[in-house]
């Protein structure tokens, strides 16, 4: 029988209810978080971010698209790092052009996400400071 690191049985069916469902979220949240260097940065220029609308007074509308950009570029970066994993755990570690491509392309969307929050973030902060 195999065992998680927590020395209990895996689970292998769907969660039974939210709460389980909540627990394995919050699970991988922490696991993310701990593991990718990446969004430890992005938390960075979230609360850089956070901390720069405060002190311009943004209005409703315009803290709704900052923290539209921050989710967007958050929600790049974890299916990248699930792209990677996966890629990995199919090619068991080894190098395969298709597999470069999906990890280049996945990483892609980052960088899309990441030019999308600095375009909303021009804008917005540009109007702040210019009106």
């Amino acid at each position: 029988m195999n065992l998680d690191y927590n020395g209990k049985k895996p689970q292998t069916g769907k969660n039974k209810h939210f709460w389980q469902s909540l627990r394995h979220a919050l699970g991988g949240l922490w696991t993310a978080f701990k593991t990718e260097a990446n969004l430890l940065r992005d938390v960075w220029f979230a609360l850089i971010a956070i901390a720069f609308g405060i002190y311009c007074q943004l209005h409703y509308l315009d803290w709704l698209a900052i923290i539209f950009a921050i989710f967007i570029v958050f929600m790049a970066e974890f299916w990248n790092t699930v792209m990677e994993h996966l890629v990995d755990l199919l090619v068991d570690h080894q190098y395969h052009p298709l597999a470069k491509q999906i990890k280049d392309i996945s990483a892609a969307s980052v960088l899309i996400s990441a030019i999308l929050a600095l375009l909303i973030g021009a804008i917005v902060f540009g109007h702040a400071i210019f009106n």
